[in-house]
């Protein structure tokens, strides 16, 4: 049952808002015609972004993507709700559609302490699992109608998007082919796992860093953060010697610098969570290892 504390949204507020979605929808359909691009040539851009299929491609990854991202933020709004704690509609952020996915992500503002584990959990949980549960039939969608692509003989300047394990996991299990086109719904996917398996790392106030610290305590949280942060800086290394690709160094370096390792003490840090919550801890972690991708990108 939602707390019957009253939460007032200011007018300028709500258009903040709807701006903000609405130019990321243009962004992440921009970003999903540009990709679509190749499919009709780019002699003539302005006419390409005009053919039904590049049309068909951007709204469909757009839809797809923002779909997910609303459903991960929803998630934490809704458990903010529950418990009666002050948090904003989800912020989404656009991002110039020529040089990525059209979008930085989206975030809420919680506005005010969590002051209980259980609270702190559900509101750390909330969120990866509400956007995992739309990846989900998203990649099955996008891998079944997926259409199969020739092998990439090896050249300079290639990018491949390497797959999660789910993605993996789904191929074996349908017989689907390994090496596909690429289609709107399927990369939508793909960014929304890289997502959940970056939100559920267990560093800071990241949902993985509310989840460990509910599950674990204070001490349990920095040891956690800290073992997981050094690992991060190796695998950024690694990931840079092997497969050319810097992705690690920036988020090691907005970790570092802007969202930090320690998270802040709640005031009952005694409270104990049921076996239900430690369940979907367990859970939590599956949707990690199914999600994440240690080296996303493979630049040749």
């Amino acid at each position: 049952m939602f707390s019957a504390r009253e939460f007032r949204i200011p007018l300028r507020r709500l258009i903040l808002h709807a701006v903000l979605l609405l130019s990321t929808l243009v962004t992440t359909f921009l970003a999903g015609a540009f990709f679509a691009l190749g499919s009709v040539g780019w002699e003539d851009v302005s006419t390409a972004l005009t053919h039904p299929a590049v049309v068909s491609s951007g709204l469909a990854y757009s839809f797809t993507l923002l779909t997910i991202l609303l459903a991960h933020e929803l998630g934490h709004y809704l458990a903010c709700r529950y418990y009666g704690i002050r948090a904003s509609l989800p912020y989404f952020i656009p991002a110039p559609p020529v040089i990525g996915i059209g979008t930085f992500g989206a975030f809420i503002r919680i506005q005010e302490p969590i002051r209980s584990r259980r609270a702190l959990f559900d509101v750390g949980i909330a969120g990866p699992l509400a956007g995992f549960a739309v990846t989900l039939p998203a990649a099955v969608v996008g891998l079944w109608f997926a259409d199969p692509a020739p092998p990439v003989p090896f050249s300079e300047g290639v990018i491949t998007f390497n797959d999660p394990a789910l993605f993996i996991l789904l191929q074996r299990v349908f017989d689907l082919p390994i090496m596909i086109q690429w289609n709107p719904v399927h990369f939508a996917a793909w960014v929304g796992m890289l997502a959940t398996s970056l939100n559920l790392l267990p560093l800071g106030q990241l949902d993985g860093g509310h989840i460990v610290y509910a599950l674990l305590g204070r001490r349990g949280h920095r040891w956690m953060a800290r073992g997981i942060f050094f690992l991060m800086i190796g695998l950024a290394f690694y990931a840079y010697d092997r497969h050319r690709w810097i992705g690690w160094f920036v988020y090691v370096g907005l970790i570092g610098l802007l969202i930090g390792l320690k998270h802040p003490p709640l005031e009952d840090e005694q409270e104990s969570l049921d076996r239900r919550r430690k369940v979907l801890g367990i859970i939590a972690l599956i949707v990690f290892a199914l999600s994440f991708m240690p080296f996303p990108i493979t630049l040749t």
